[in-house]
């Protein structure tokens, strides 16, 4: 490493920090020291789209300190280091430094080698930053074979398959291909259910998936999801497809576990987007008399939002409703104004 530090003018470059001068330092203080772990942060990352020259220098050294297993905190160091680069570096905005790309894919032969690393966490830790950084796949599907061949730990496994869908649902048809090709066990149900969003989705079993234990997604380290970001990641990967990600949702509504987040999700898309909204609209009789207050709460909104004035009875009904939902919010309070916009 020191060698290496001293073939780079560090005074020239900028950090997100201001000047770099003080990176070679920190840099092999931290081969012994949790000391300058702060400092690196301040000087290495900025905003989450963003990545400077001095970033990119440095990465190879980063790198070289979590693959040695006396870096002290080595394990923070790349999640809350190098795996906030990663995903600053693979957000392809304009903020990330054009010596960005070139030094990412320098890095993948090092990266990859830590996949064999003895630590669980470690691999993980690598999986992460591989599906967060993206760039070109060639390199990093083969390690992916391997590692699915040789890998035991359940959590990690998962994490081989959340990589390959990074790639496919960004259009890579090659990770896509992969995906199609790769043999999953039925004893692996969420595996099976990412492999199915992002290649020929399956409402079974994307469904057996999501109404089973979820629990492997919280072990996934920095992929970690709860259940808003599993159904965030499977519709993403859904995509336009030929299946239809809405029926997914609405079939999600009739399973109680799932019945927020799905609502949540309609809720955020059509507030953005109502193009779809006469697919929900035909349920709003239905949810508006339910027993759940989180149905009639969002099928007043829904009536609403999607200017259904054939519902304006059905939602006069529910002026008299007093229930109120999670956000503190009382059914009577919304009817009446949802009566109010429709006129």
């Amino acid at each position: 490493m020191v060698d290496g530090l001293k073939k780079i003018d560090w005074y020239r470059l900028r950090s997100h920090d201001g000047f770099a001068d003080d990176l070679p330092r920190l840099l092999r203080q931290a081969r012994t020291s949790v000391e300058p772990h702060e400092e690196l942060v301040r000087h290495l990352t900025g905003d989450e789209s963003e990545v400077s020259e001095a970033t990119a220098a440095a990465w190879p050294f980063l790198l070289d300190l979590v693959a040695h297993d006396n870096t002290p905190s080595r394990d923070w160091l790349l999640e809350n280091l190098c795996g906030a680069i990663a995903v600053a570096g693979g957000s392809g905005s304009d903020g990330v430094d054009p010596s960005w790309a070139p030094a990412w894919e320098a890095s993948k032969p090092a990266l990859l080698a830590l996949l064999d690393h003895g630590s669980a966490a470690v691999r993980r830790g690598v999986l992460f930053m591989l599906g967060k950084g993206l760039g070109d796949s060639a390199l990093v599907l083969p390690a992916l074979s391997r590692r699915w061949e040789e890998e035991i730990d359940p959590a990690t496994r998962l994490c081989v398959v959340i990589v390959a869908t990074e790639f496919a649902g960004r259009a890579d048809e090659t990770a896509a291909a992969w995906l199609r090709e790769l043999t999953v066990a039925d004893d692996e149900p969420l595996a099976r259910m990412l492999v199915s969003a992002a290649t020929r989705p399956d409402a079974d079993v994307i469904l057996r998936a999501l109404t089973g234990d979820l629990e492997l997604f919280l072990a996934t380290g920095s992929f970690q999801m709860g259940y808003e970001e599993v159904l965030e990641h499977v519709l993403w990967l859904v995509g336009p497809k030929d299946f239809d990600g809405m029926d997914l949702v609405l079939a999600l509504v009739d399973v109680l576990p799932w019945r927020t987040e799905a609502l949540d999700y309609l809720r955020r898309l059509f507030e953005r987007d109502t193009t779809d909204v006469g697919l929900v609209v035909p349920f709003v009789p239905v949810w508006i008399a339910d027993p759940d207050v989180r149905l009639r709460a969002f099928a007043v909104w829904l009536a609403g939002v999607a200017r259904a004035r054939e519902y304006r009875d059905l939602v006069a009904e529910r002026v008299h409703d007093h229930s109120v939902t999670s956000l503190g919010q009382k059914v009577s309070t919304l009817a009446t104004s949802v009566l109010l916009d429709l006129g």
